[in-house]
């Protein structure tokens, strides 16, 4: 949950890393969360759709190209324990 402290911050545009961080790891858990719930209802949906979706709506999220977004989560061990996406055990 995120304090509404931070919500204000938010809204006025001074935010600092820290709490920019805080939001961005909580978004992404629980687009993760929504992913996978809402598309292993269907029976044809695969891992692939799941993570395709995760993918670009956190790359929509940083604004970030999809070679850039891979960069990114090098460099983001937390970030990239919260997305658990198969496509980055290679890294």
């Amino acid at each position: 949950m995120i304090l509404r402290s931070v919500v204000e911050r938010i809204k006025s545009g001074e935010m600092e890393e820290d709490e920019f961080w805080f939001v961005a790891l909580e978004f992404a858990e629980v687009v993760v969360e929504r992913a996978r719930g809402m598309f292993k209802t269907k029976e044809t949906c695969d891992d692939y759709i799941i993570e395709y979706y995760i993918v670009e709506i956190m790359r929509f999220f940083f604004g970030l190209s999809l070679i850039l977004f891979y960069a990114f989560l090098r460099d983001h061990m937390e970030l990239r324990d919260i997305l658990k996406l198969k496509v980055l055990k290679s890294f």
